[in-house]
């Protein structure tokens, strides 16, 4: 899957691949053991990051690194690739669907 670079609301560039089932696969080793479709589709989000600033950004192995990883991208950074990954109602979306899980 190829590269996309965007750009935060605070400036910054991150660089960023979709994920393919192999990553999700991955993810679910080290994650919640009952992950809601929120909690994947954030991690994904996280993981795709290959770079901020043109720094390489570590793949995560653990949650910790994912925790890390997050912090590091900041909410700019998420907010910024949850518009471009899933749209600009993008977190809207994931809200309903976590509202609409629990009820």
């Amino acid at each position: 899957m190829s590269e996309h670079t965007i750009k935060t609301s605070d400036g910054r560039t991150i660089t960023y691949r979709e994920r393919g089932p192999g990553d999700v696969l991955a993810l679910l080793e080290f994650g919640p053991a009952s992950p809601s479709p929120a909690w994947v589709e954030y991690a994904l989000m996280v993981a795709s990051v290959e770079a901020i600033d043109g720094v390489p950004a570590i793949r995560p192995t653990s949650r910790v690194q994912l925790e890390q990883l997050a912090n590091q991208i900041g909410n700019a950074g998420m907010t910024a690739l949850s518009d471009a990954l899933y749209g600009a109602d993008g977190e809207d979306r994931a809200t309903a669907e976590s509202t609409a899980a629990k009820n």
